[in-house]
């Protein structure tokens, strides 16, 4: 990852964290290691506890980065909710201190461009809270296509505009909104 997407994805995580937690219904805790901060593995994340006294996480990360190899490679950033690979280890101490179990019930992987994360806290909220209570999320502010997985409780999220920057051959006129993409 050149320094340059660094910084974009240091700052962009940063302000995404405040916005999704000003969002929330509910109290966001929001680990800021400096240290850790450019390994998926290891990230900052922020993290609750649902209704359901569930421990949740989100986790914002870069999908696809340019690099000395890939300089026009462009930079996604990809929001993971609970994912369910467990790829986020350092959560293990968290939830492990709070006595909460994980929520597994659902999981989100949503890839946006930079320009699109900030936008997209609010709704981020909004669709986290349709999960625990059975009510629908706002509209998105940018339309998205859902991509299917074998889990039916573990939805694959795309922007239009990540989406064509990394599959253009592909790119689709009737590309669905997300409420559309979930009705079929």
């Amino acid at each position: 990852m050149t320094p340059e997407a660094k910084q974009i994805l240091v700052q962009l995580r940063e302000t995404f964290y405040t916005q999704f937690a000003a969002a929330m219904k509910s109290e966001v805790s929001i680990s800021r290691d400096n240290t850790l901060i450019f390994s998926p593995s290891l990230a900052a994340i922020a993290s609750w506890v649902d209704d359901q006294q569930r421990f949740n996480y989100l986790i914002v990360t870069a999908h696809t980065a340019p690099d000395p190899l890939f300089p026009n490679r462009p930079l996604t950033l990809r929001i993971s909710i609970n994912p369910p690979s467990g790829f986020v280890t350092n959560t293990k101490p968290v939830y492990k201190k709070t006595g909460f179990a994980l929520n597994q019930a659902w999981s989100l992987n949503l890839t946006v461009l930079p320009e699109e994360i900030v936008d997209m806290a609010h709704w981020v909220a909004s669709w986290i809270h349709s999960q625990d209570n059975d009510s629908l999320a706002i509209a998105a502010p940018h339309r998205l296509q859902v991509t299917s997985t074998q889990d039916k409780n573990e939805y694959q999220a795309w922007t239009q505009t990540a989406w064509n920057s990394l599959h253009p051959d592909t790119q689709s006129a009737n590309f669905p909104r997300y409420q559309e993409a979930l009705a079929c």
